[in-house]
Protein backbone atom coordinates (compact mmCIF):
# COMPACT_ATOMS: atom_id res chain seq x y z
CA UNK A 1 0.00 0.00 0.00
CA UNK A 2 1.34 3.42 -0.94
CA UNK A 3 0.14 6.93 0.04
CA UNK A 4 -2.15 8.53 -2.55
CA UNK A 5 -2.26 12.30 -2.94
CA UNK A 6 -5.71 13.70 -3.70
CA UNK A 7 -7.43 17.07 -4.05
CA UNK A 8 -9.26 17.02 -0.70
CA UNK A 9 -6.13 15.96 1.21
CA UNK A 10 -7.66 12.75 2.57
CA UNK A 11 -5.17 10.22 3.92
CA UNK A 12 -5.60 7.45 1.41
CA UNK A 13 -3.46 4.48 0.48
CA UNK A 14 -3.79 2.43 -2.67
CA UNK A 15 -2.44 -0.99 -3.60
CA UNK A 16 0.66 -1.14 -5.77
CA UNK A 17 1.79 -4.26 -7.58
CA UNK A 18 5.36 -5.07 -8.49
CA UNK A 19 5.16 -7.05 -11.76
CA UNK A 20 8.71 -8.33 -11.29
CA UNK A 21 7.85 -10.36 -8.18
CA UNK A 22 4.13 -11.08 -8.67
CA UNK A 23 3.39 -14.77 -9.20
CA UNK A 24 -0.35 -14.29 -9.70
CA UNK A 25 -1.40 -16.25 -6.61
CA UNK A 26 -4.20 -13.84 -5.62
CA UNK A 27 -3.12 -13.55 -1.97
CA UNK A 28 -3.28 -9.75 -2.08
CA UNK A 29 -6.80 -9.86 -3.52
CA UNK A 30 -7.94 -12.25 -0.81
CA UNK A 31 -6.41 -10.13 1.98
CA UNK A 32 -7.76 -6.81 0.65
CA UNK A 33 -10.02 -5.30 3.35
CA UNK A 34 -12.20 -3.12 1.07
CA UNK A 35 -15.88 -3.97 0.76
CA UNK A 36 -18.07 -4.67 -1.12
CA UNK A 37 -15.50 -4.78 -3.94
CA UNK A 38 -11.78 -5.53 -3.71
CA UNK A 39 -9.33 -2.73 -4.55
CA UNK A 40 -7.21 -5.18 -6.53
CA UNK A 41 -8.20 -8.00 -8.85
CA UNK A 42 -5.79 -10.77 -9.83
CA UNK A 43 -6.43 -12.65 -13.05
CA UNK A 44 -3.29 -14.78 -12.79
CA UNK A 45 0.07 -14.45 -14.46
CA UNK A 46 -0.05 -15.40 -18.17
CA UNK A 47 3.37 -17.06 -17.86
CA UNK A 48 1.86 -19.70 -15.57
CA UNK A 49 -0.72 -20.58 -18.21
CA UNK A 50 2.16 -21.69 -20.44
CA UNK A 51 3.64 -24.08 -17.88
CA UNK A 52 3.92 -27.69 -18.99
CA UNK A 53 3.47 -30.74 -16.83
CA UNK A 54 6.75 -32.38 -15.84
CA UNK A 55 7.76 -35.56 -17.60
CA UNK A 56 7.27 -38.56 -15.37
CA UNK A 57 10.03 -41.14 -15.42
CA UNK A 58 9.01 -44.75 -15.03
CA UNK A 59 10.98 -46.36 -12.19
CA UNK A 60 12.23 -49.90 -12.29
CA UNK A 61 11.02 -52.21 -9.50
CA UNK A 62 13.53 -52.76 -6.69
CA UNK A 63 14.47 -56.22 -5.43
CA UNK A 64 14.49 -55.62 -1.67
CA UNK A 65 16.43 -58.82 -0.91
CA UNK A 66 19.38 -57.78 -3.06
CA UNK A 67 19.15 -53.98 -3.20
CA UNK A 68 18.17 -53.12 0.38
CA UNK A 69 20.37 -50.16 1.37
CA UNK A 70 21.56 -51.49 4.78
Amino acid sequence: MIPYENEVNDKLTIPEMNKDICVGCGGCEYACPTKPFKAIYVDGNPVHKQAKKPEVEKLEPVNLEEDFPF
